[in-house]
């Protein structure tokens, strides 16, 4: 639904777009937060910048929503998330 309210006409709405910019940036946030835990951690890879990997994930999922509303195929979108994970951990 949130994919769908950024490509469609609702989008033009000032309160929608609030919203949608608000859901966006809490799934940001979150990602934040959690690759910011993972570092204490040590468990990202070198170089990892909490800030761009969190923006890079959640522009991800919004992809892969899109995608997966759109029929691609379950398996190549899962591939494609473990290859952005494996990229921001290393495999870990």
């Amino acid at each position: 639904m949130v994919s769908n309210a950024h490509a469609g006409t609702e989008n033009d709405d000032p309160q929608v777009g609030a919203l949608l910019d608000r859901q966006h940036q809490r799934l940001r946030d979150a990602l934040h937060s959690a690759l910011r835990s993972a570092q204490r951690q040590q468990q990202p890879a070198e170089g990892v910048v909490p800030g761009s990997a969190a923006d890079i994930l959640a522009l991800l999922a919004h992809g892969v929503n899109l995608r997966s509303r759109a029929g691609a195929d379950a398996q190549q979108l899962q591939a494609t998330v473990a290859a952005a994970v494996t990229a921001v951990t290393r495999g870990r």
